[in-house]
C-alpha cells in the first residue's frame, strides 16, 4: 500500500483538526495469526497551541486486563502533507505523512506492559478517515522490523 493510492480520496484526514476535542475510541489487538491478544478503550483529549501550531494530544488506553497506557502527543505540520510527532516513551521521533483520506503514521516506542515492564515496539499506523467524525486506523507491532500484531482502532468525535 502506499499514500499516493489515497490520492483525491474524500474525506482528507487532517491530524491538525481530527485530533482536536474530545474523542472516544475501541481498540483490539490480534497477532499476525488471527488470534485476539487485548482489547481497549480510549478516551482522547486534543487543543490547538497556537503559537507554535501544535496539536496537543492526549490519550488513554484501558485494556482489559485492567492496567492503562496514556500518551501524550505533540503533533506538528512540517511541510505539505508532513508530520512530525514526540511522546515522552519515543525513540526519536515519530513521522507522518498525509494524502486525501489517509495519514500514515510511523514511530518507535517503549510501551508500558501490565506486569511494570515495557516492550520497545515498532508502530506502522494507517488512520482513514470514514466522515468528519469518525476514522479507522490500522496498525501493526513489531520488533526490529518484524510484525507480530495488528491493531484495529476506531475513533468517534465527541
Amino acid at each position: 500500500m502506499k499514500l499516493d493510492d489515497f490520492k483525491g480520496s474524500v474525506p482528507v484526514f487532517l491530524p491538525e483538526v481530527f485530533f482536536l476535542g474530545s474523542l472516544e475510541g475501541w481498540a483490539v489487538m490480534e497477532s499476525l495469526i488471527g488470534g485476539l491478544q487485548r482489547r481497549a478503550t480510549i478516551t482522547a483529549q486534543g487543543k490547538l497551541e497556537e503559537d507554535t501550531d501544535t496539536v496537543l494530544f492526549t490519550e488513554t488506553y484501558q485494556f482489559d486486563d485492567g492496567h492503562s497506557d496514556t500518551l501524550h502527543w505533540t503533533i506538528r505540520k512540517v511541510g505539505r502533507g508532513q508530520y512530525v510527532g514526540h511522546e515522552n516513551h519515543l525513540e526519536g521521533e515519530a513521522t507522518g505523512e498525509q494524502t486525501g483520506c489517509a495519514f500514515h503514521w510511523k514511530y518507535t516506542r517503549d510501551v508500558p506492559q501490565a506486569d511494570g515492564k515495557s516492550t520497545k515496539l515498532n508502530f506502522d499506523d494507517w488512520f482513514y478517515a470514514i466522515d468528519g467524525h469518525a476514522c479507522i486506523v490500522r496498525g501493526r507491532a513489531g520488533r526490529a522490523g518484524i510484525p507480530f500484531a495488528t491493531a484495529h482502532v476506531t475513533y468517534r468525535k465527541l
